[in-house]
Protein backbone atom coordinates (compact mmCIF):
# COMPACT_ATOMS: atom_id res chain seq x y z
CA UNK A 1 0.00 0.00 0.00
CA UNK A 2 1.77 3.44 -1.11
CA UNK A 3 0.63 6.69 -1.10
CA UNK A 4 1.99 10.29 -1.76
CA UNK A 5 4.88 9.79 -4.42
CA UNK A 6 5.13 13.42 -5.06
CA UNK A 7 7.40 13.25 -7.71
CA UNK A 8 10.21 11.49 -5.41
CA UNK A 9 11.82 9.02 -7.96
CA UNK A 10 14.54 8.06 -5.78
CA UNK A 11 12.32 6.88 -2.81
CA UNK A 12 9.60 5.45 -5.60
CA UNK A 13 12.91 3.32 -7.04
CA UNK A 14 13.70 1.72 -3.45
CA UNK A 15 10.23 0.91 -2.75
CA UNK A 16 9.70 -0.47 -5.95
CA UNK A 17 13.00 -2.34 -5.44
CA UNK A 18 11.62 -3.57 -2.03
CA UNK A 19 8.14 -4.70 -3.44
CA UNK A 20 9.74 -7.06 -5.99
CA UNK A 21 11.66 -8.66 -2.89
CA UNK A 22 8.69 -9.23 -1.19
CA UNK A 23 6.34 -10.27 -4.53
CA UNK A 24 2.68 -8.93 -2.28
CA UNK A 25 -0.13 -10.38 -4.65
CA UNK A 26 -1.20 -6.15 -5.55
CA UNK A 27 -0.28 -3.31 -5.20
CA UNK A 28 -2.55 -0.24 -4.55
CA UNK A 29 -1.40 3.67 -4.70
CA UNK A 30 -3.41 5.62 -2.95
CA UNK A 31 -3.02 9.23 -4.79
CA UNK A 32 -0.87 12.28 -4.92
CA UNK A 33 1.99 11.08 -7.69
CA UNK A 34 3.03 14.06 -8.34
CA UNK A 35 3.46 17.58 -6.40
CA UNK A 36 6.88 18.65 -4.09
CA UNK A 37 9.48 17.34 -6.16
CA UNK A 38 11.24 17.19 -8.89
CA UNK A 39 10.40 13.77 -11.25
CA UNK A 40 6.60 14.22 -11.51
CA UNK A 41 6.70 12.61 -15.44
CA UNK A 42 9.39 9.68 -13.84
CA UNK A 43 7.05 8.94 -11.45
CA UNK A 44 3.88 8.47 -13.32
CA UNK A 45 5.28 6.91 -15.84
CA UNK A 46 7.31 4.20 -13.36
CA UNK A 47 3.85 3.36 -11.86
CA UNK A 48 2.14 3.19 -15.22
CA UNK A 49 4.88 0.77 -16.09
CA UNK A 50 4.67 -1.39 -12.73
CA UNK A 51 0.77 -1.68 -13.77
CA UNK A 52 0.19 -0.62 -9.94
CA UNK A 53 -3.57 0.14 -9.32
CA UNK A 54 -3.90 3.57 -8.47
CA UNK A 55 -6.56 6.26 -7.38
CA UNK A 56 -6.09 10.00 -8.39
CA UNK A 57 -5.00 11.78 -4.95
CA UNK A 58 -5.80 15.83 -4.22
CA UNK A 59 -2.14 17.21 -5.74
CA UNK A 60 -2.88 15.21 -8.83
CA UNK A 61 -6.54 16.58 -9.50
CA UNK A 62 -5.00 20.26 -8.65
CA UNK A 63 -2.48 20.03 -11.46
CA UNK A 64 -5.05 18.65 -13.81
CA UNK A 65 -7.49 21.82 -12.74
CA UNK A 66 -4.80 24.48 -13.22
CA UNK A 67 -4.16 27.81 -11.97
CA UNK A 68 -6.33 29.45 -8.98
CA UNK A 69 -9.45 26.72 -9.42
CA UNK A 70 -6.98 24.19 -8.73
CA UNK A 71 -4.86 25.98 -5.91
CA UNK A 72 -8.64 26.59 -3.99
CA UNK A 73 -10.36 23.39 -4.91
CA UNK A 74 -7.86 20.96 -4.45
CA UNK A 75 -5.49 21.92 -2.03
CA UNK A 76 -5.00 23.15 1.16
CA UNK A 77 -6.51 26.38 2.26
CA UNK A 78 -4.07 29.54 2.60
CA UNK A 79 -1.10 27.90 1.63
CA UNK A 80 2.23 30.04 1.24
CA UNK A 81 4.05 31.65 -1.40
CA UNK A 82 6.46 28.46 -1.01
CA UNK A 83 3.93 26.02 -1.97
CA UNK A 84 2.51 27.98 -4.99
CA UNK A 85 5.92 28.67 -6.18
CA UNK A 86 6.12 24.49 -6.44
CA UNK A 87 2.90 24.30 -7.71
CA UNK A 88 3.85 26.71 -10.42
CA UNK A 89 6.61 25.01 -11.13
CA UNK A 90 4.63 20.80 -11.05
CA UNK A 91 2.09 22.23 -13.70
CA UNK A 92 4.50 23.63 -16.01
CA UNK A 93 6.93 20.54 -15.67
CA UNK A 94 3.77 17.91 -16.24
CA UNK A 95 4.24 16.46 -19.65
CA UNK A 96 0.47 15.30 -22.05
CA UNK A 97 1.31 11.74 -21.26
CA UNK A 98 1.26 12.15 -17.53
CA UNK A 99 -1.89 14.10 -17.76
CA UNK A 100 -3.49 11.60 -19.58
CA UNK A 101 -2.55 8.98 -17.13
CA UNK A 102 -3.53 11.03 -14.07
CA UNK A 103 -6.96 11.82 -16.09
CA UNK A 104 -7.91 8.21 -15.98
CA UNK A 105 -7.56 7.65 -12.16
CA UNK A 106 -10.55 7.30 -10.45
CA UNK A 107 -11.02 8.96 -6.82
CA UNK A 108 -11.55 5.69 -4.48
CA UNK A 109 -11.20 2.40 -5.32
CA UNK A 110 -13.26 -0.69 -4.16
CA UNK A 111 -11.65 -4.09 -3.36
CA UNK A 112 -12.68 -7.36 -2.80
CA UNK A 113 -9.64 -9.35 -1.65
CA UNK A 114 -9.36 -12.76 1.16
CA UNK A 115 -13.05 -12.16 1.27
CA UNK A 116 -12.61 -8.51 2.56
CA UNK A 117 -14.01 -5.58 1.07
CA UNK A 118 -11.83 -2.46 0.97
CA UNK A 119 -12.53 1.09 0.17
CA UNK A 120 -9.30 2.86 -0.71
CA UNK A 121 -9.47 6.83 -0.52
CA UNK A 122 -6.87 9.54 -1.09
CA UNK A 123 -8.21 12.02 1.64
CA UNK A 124 -10.95 10.22 3.53
CA UNK A 125 -14.59 8.88 2.37
CA UNK A 126 -15.87 12.61 2.91
CA UNK A 127 -12.96 14.45 0.36
CA UNK A 128 -9.82 13.71 -0.79
CA UNK A 129 -8.26 16.81 0.45
CA UNK A 130 -9.70 15.84 3.98
CA UNK A 131 -6.84 14.89 6.70
CA UNK A 132 -7.85 11.96 9.32
CA UNK A 133 -4.75 11.90 11.73
CA UNK A 134 -3.54 8.92 13.87
CA UNK A 135 -5.55 10.26 16.68
CA UNK A 136 -8.83 10.39 14.53
CA UNK A 137 -12.07 9.40 16.91
CA UNK A 138 -12.59 5.40 16.54
CA UNK A 139 -16.75 6.31 15.86
CA UNK A 140 -15.67 8.23 13.13
CA UNK A 141 -13.45 5.41 11.61
CA UNK A 142 -16.08 2.87 12.31
CA UNK A 143 -19.06 4.81 10.73
CA UNK A 144 -16.81 5.27 7.38
CA UNK A 145 -16.68 1.61 7.92
CA UNK A 146 -20.01 0.86 8.11
CA UNK A 147 -21.33 3.17 5.38
CA UNK A 148 -18.85 1.60 2.97
CA UNK A 149 -19.80 -1.96 3.99
CA UNK A 150 -15.85 -2.40 4.27
CA UNK A 151 -13.34 -4.23 6.53
CA UNK A 152 -10.60 -2.36 5.75
CA UNK A 153 -10.36 1.38 4.98
CA UNK A 154 -7.19 2.80 3.20
CA UNK A 155 -6.49 6.62 3.67
CA UNK A 156 -3.44 8.85 2.92
CA UNK A 157 -3.32 12.46 2.24
CA UNK A 158 -1.16 13.63 5.67
CA UNK A 159 2.04 11.81 4.93
CA UNK A 160 1.93 10.72 8.48
CA UNK A 161 1.43 6.61 9.19
CA UNK A 162 -1.00 4.79 11.44
CA UNK A 163 -2.66 1.33 11.66
CA UNK A 164 -6.11 1.47 13.91
CA UNK A 165 -7.96 -1.86 15.02
CA UNK A 166 -11.50 -0.25 15.42
CA UNK A 167 -14.57 -1.64 16.24
CA UNK A 168 -16.01 -2.73 12.44
CA UNK A 169 -12.29 -3.21 10.61
CA UNK A 170 -9.32 -1.73 9.71
CA UNK A 171 -8.27 1.75 9.14
CA UNK A 172 -4.73 2.68 7.63
CA UNK A 173 -2.90 5.45 6.24
CA UNK A 174 0.59 3.91 4.63
CA UNK A 175 2.08 7.58 5.11
CA UNK A 176 4.36 8.99 2.07
CA UNK A 177 6.66 7.47 -0.11
CA UNK A 178 8.08 10.84 -1.42
CA UNK A 179 7.83 13.01 1.61
CA UNK A 180 7.06 12.13 4.94
CA UNK A 181 5.55 14.36 7.18
CA UNK A 182 5.81 12.26 11.00
CA UNK A 183 9.89 13.21 11.54
CA UNK A 184 11.47 10.53 9.51
CA UNK A 185 12.73 11.43 6.40
CA UNK A 186 12.90 7.45 5.00
CA UNK A 187 10.35 6.43 2.57
CA UNK A 188 6.74 5.17 3.81
CA UNK A 189 4.60 2.40 3.23
CA UNK A 190 2.39 -0.64 4.32
CA UNK A 191 2.08 -4.03 4.08
CA UNK A 192 -1.40 -5.39 4.65
CA UNK A 193 -1.76 -8.97 5.53
CA UNK A 194 -5.48 -10.87 5.80
CA UNK A 195 -4.88 -13.87 7.31
CA UNK A 196 -5.92 -14.93 9.95
CA UNK A 197 -7.71 -11.43 10.03
CA UNK A 198 -6.94 -7.69 8.42
CA UNK A 199 -3.54 -6.39 9.43
CA UNK A 200 -0.43 -4.05 8.27
CA UNK A 201 2.42 -3.33 9.13
CA UNK A 202 4.29 0.02 8.27
CA UNK A 203 7.62 -0.43 6.38
CA UNK A 204 10.47 2.29 6.43
CA UNK A 205 13.19 2.60 4.03
CA UNK A 206 16.26 4.48 3.10
CA UNK A 207 17.05 6.03 -0.35
CA UNK A 208 18.82 8.79 -1.93
CA UNK A 209 17.48 11.60 -0.47
CA UNK A 210 20.87 14.20 -1.11
CA UNK A 211 20.12 13.20 -5.08
CA UNK A 212 16.33 14.45 -4.63
CA UNK A 213 17.47 17.63 -2.53
CA UNK A 214 20.21 18.42 -5.71
CA UNK A 215 17.33 17.99 -8.01
CA UNK A 216 15.22 20.49 -6.14
CA UNK A 217 18.01 23.10 -5.28
CA UNK A 218 18.68 22.47 -9.59
CA UNK A 219 15.45 23.55 -10.40
CA UNK A 220 14.99 26.51 -8.27
CA UNK A 221 12.50 25.68 -5.97
CA UNK A 222 12.68 27.26 -2.72
CA UNK A 223 15.49 26.18 -0.44
CA UNK A 224 12.69 25.16 2.60
CA UNK A 225 11.78 22.41 0.61
CA UNK A 226 14.93 20.48 0.75
CA UNK A 227 15.11 21.03 4.72
CA UNK A 228 11.72 19.98 4.99
CA UNK A 229 12.46 17.05 3.05
CA UNK A 230 15.56 16.17 4.61
CA UNK A 231 13.59 16.61 8.09
CA UNK A 232 10.73 15.14 6.96
CA UNK A 233 8.09 17.33 8.05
Amino acid sequence: MLSDLHANLAACQAVAADLRRRQPDQVLVLGDLVGYLTRPNQVVELVGRAGWQCLAGNYDQAVLTGGQAGVDTFLKPGIGPEPRAVFAWTETALDQASRAFLAGLPQRINLAMAGQTLLAVHGSPSGVRHYVHPDHPDAALRAWLTQAGAGVLLMGHTHVPFVRQVPGGLALNPGSVGKPKDGDPRASYAILDFLPQPQARIIRLDYDLEQEARLLRQAGLPAGTVEKLRQGI
